[in-house]
């Protein structure tokens, strides 16, 4: 799975120029992340691995003091890019490129937020209770963060798509830094939070669709079928491949996403 050192690299770098992309498909679980914080304004928040800032920017605009912290050096660069064409309060986001496990700000942070960004920790334990340690008595937190591969099509498909083109997979470490270290949370993320001080740590699902490919050119299978290739655990299992390997897997994935296409995108149920 991709650690620090690929965030603040190529991966990054790679994130950044599909941010456009990328935002589009996780907004709604950014947003319903923001509903379940709560009111923010004239709260410090810290915005943990925020990417290309679009949460960062949205948190700022509802009034908050709002710092996005990211390891990528490209990422942290785009959402400046965005701060500086933004309007209003949004205008007001800050952003540092820093590790958030050894970060220090000057006041405590009043609130925790984080779309899909708190999961890439190499010592959890450790990152948290310094995050905690920066936190205001009482500050709440609210993550979006991925439940199982099989509950999410858009990481599923293509896997299943490409099955018999690859190698059997080695078995999966669940609690090794990736998108879904917090899967299972009774196992992940409760007792860190806890055990980092955050009281009653509760959890609820968010059942959505995700519709790949929407808005990516002429057409959305071609984009979704790139998308897939490119991000994600598909992704990651075909960087020791060969090309030729690479190839076949690309034909089946595409097979895979035609078959979901509907109303201009490829619809997958994601949770």
């Amino acid at each position: 799975m991709a650690g620090k050192e690929d965030w603040a690299g190529a991966l990054g770098a790679e994130w950044a120029r599909k941010a456009e992309a990328t935002d589009r498909l996780l907004r709604p679980f950014g947003e319903a992340a923001m509903e379940a914080l709560g009111p923010v304004a004239g709260l410090r928040v810290l915005d943990l691995g925020c990417g290309g800032g679009e949460t960062t920017l949205a948190l700022a605009e509802a009034g908050a003091e709002a710092t996005g912290v990211d390891v990528s050096p490209d990422l942290v660069a785009l959402a400046e890019r965005r701060r500086a064409d933004a309007t209003g309060r949004a205008a007001t986001a800050r952003f540092l490129v820093a590790d958030a496990a050894e970060a220090v700000f000057k006041a405590p942070m009043q609130a925790l937020f984080s779309r899909f960004g708190a999961m890439f920790f190499p010592d959890p334990p450790a990152a948290y209770a310094h995050i905690r340690a920066g936190m205001a008595p009482g500050a709440p937190l609210a993550i979006a963060c991925w439940r199982t591969p099989r509950e999410n099509e858009w990481a599923s498909l293509p896997l299943m798509a490409a099955k018999p083109h690859l190698p059997p997979a080695p078995p999966a470490d669940r609690r090794a830094p990736g998108p879904f270290a917090w899967s299972e949370p009774e196992e992940s993320f409760a007792p860190l939070l806890r055990g980092a001080g955050w009281r009653d740590v509760a959890w609820a699902p968010v059942d959505l669709t995700i519709r790949l490919g929407e808005g990516r050119g002429d057409d959305p299978v071609e984009a979704a079928t790139a998308y897939a290739m490119e991000f994600g655990p598909l992704a990651s299992r075909l960087r020791s491949e060969p090309e030729e390997t690479a190839r076949r897997v690309e034909a089946a994935v595409r097979e895979a996403m035609a078959a979901r296409l509907k109303d201009g995108a490829v619809v997958t149920a994601t949770a």
